[in-house]
């Protein structure tokens, strides 16, 4: 208000704002007042919302080791079951035998094929009584095999001596090299001999002696050992926080070639451009015995823990739910639980733990090989289960 007791444009002389002004402020009080219930509401929407998560994650919590456990072990096998595929050629059964006799693998219809075969050929034939092939060779099983390979031969000569330019030369050479050989050999070096007028059965040699062969084994082992001493030099990975009596690793070189040992399948493999040799400065040469020694120990070189859901069950004196290793191979870290059916399996357990960026990662207590078998007799009542 000026000094004559005008006020400026605007105002009042009482000091309260004119209508329009007045409007204008109420309409802002109610405006800040909406605003203000909206945030309200928003807050116990969030509220709402963060007891929901709460309750997802705890629901999660309970069922995250068995349903990790389960996946991993169910991992695991598909790959036993691709890699078994793999090393099965032509669909052989699993389980069977690598190379098996003619006389088990030949069908019941190759059994008969090789019988009418061997009656033609002795009614063609007509040899001599010395020469002749007794009925009871299928009794015989070395016979048995001695007479499969002769007829397979002898299919073999006779699609050969189809084609025009090779006419005789295939079957004059079975005659010569299979045919009378083979029952020459037959009836000299089988008990065969003796069934002219009935069976007389074969009398096996007498079983290999289970210690000479143990003997033998080790014997052999032992000079490859030391013929490979001769030839490599071998060397332990020690980088920061490992020493020599417990490397990270273990490398062997003749020349310029270098080997690795592979934690993963405990045989020696080349390095390569994918897998150099590791730093000059990070390698201890050490005496082929005592490379020799910590390739045979085998747990020295995997870490042991006892796998909880989390941290909050291990301070709470909740137990284990599994063992977990890890092998720290050159190839690759390789990290396995044993599941709930029974077996080792991959898992993230290890990583989840180390890593830390897991929103409830498990928790891990580290423990000696001995331990981890006392708690996989207690958790799944098995036995000798961290062998390697």
């Amino acid at each position: 208000m000026t000094a004559d007791g005008y006020a400026p444009d605007g105002y009042a002389q009482d000091g309260y704002a004119q209508d329009g002004y007045a409007q204008d402020g109420y309409a802002q009080d109610g405006e800040l007042a909406r605003m203000r219930a909206e945030v309200a509401g928003l807050r116990a929407w969030r509220s709402e919302l963060e007891g929901l998560v709460k309750g997802f994650a705890q629901g999660v919590k309970r069922d995250q080791g068995e349903i990790e456990e389960i996946l991993s072990e169910i991992l695991g096998r598909l790959d036993a079951v691709e890699a078994g595929a793999a090393a099965r050629p032509g669909g052989a059964a699993p389980g069977a035998p690598a190379h098996l006799p003619w006389s088990l693998r030949a069908s019941e219809a190759e059994w008969r094929e090789l019988a009418d075969w061997l009656d033609w050929l002795g009614r063609h034939y007509a040899p001599q009584l010395h020469l002749r092939i007794w009925p009871c060779w299928p009794a015989h099983g070395g016979v048995v095999e001695e007479l499969a390979a002769l007829h397979a031969a002898w299919r073999a000569a006779t699609e050969a001596d189809a084609d025009p330019a090779r006419e005789g030369s295939e079957l004059a050479y079975w005659h010569q090299m299979w045919l009378w050989p083979t029952v020459e050999r037959i009836r000299q070096h089988y008990m065969f001999s003796e069934c002219e007028t009935e069976h007389a059965a074969d009398r096996p040699g007498r079983p290999t002696d289970p210690a000479a062969l143990e003997t033998r084994l080790a014997e052999a082992a032992a000079e490859r050992r030391r013929q490979e001493d001769e030839r490599y030099a071998f060397f332990a990975e020690v980088p920061e926080g490992f020493t020599a009596e417990r490397p990270d690793g273990l490398w062997r070189r003749a020349g310029d070639d270098w080997e690795y040992l592979s934690l993963l399948d405990w045989e020696w493999h080349p390095a390569d451009a994918e897998l150099p040799p590791p730093a000059v400065e990070t390698l201890r040469e050490i005496p082929a015995d005592r490379a020799g020694a910590l390739a045979a120990d085998r747990q020295g070189w995997a870490t042991y823990w006892a796998r909880y859901a989390d941290e909050n069950d291990w301070r709470a004196g909740e137990g284990p739910t599994t063992v977990v290793r890890r092998r720290r191979s050159p190839e690759r870290l390789y990290d396995e639980a044993y599941g709930v059916r029974d077996g080792w399996a991959p898992t993230a357990s290890v990583y989840a733990f180390l890593d830390a960026r897991p929103s409830n990662p498990p928790h891990l207590v580290e423990i000696d090989v001995q331990e981890a078998e006392r708690l996989l007799l207690s958790l799944r009542g098995v036995t000798g289960a961290t062998e390697l």
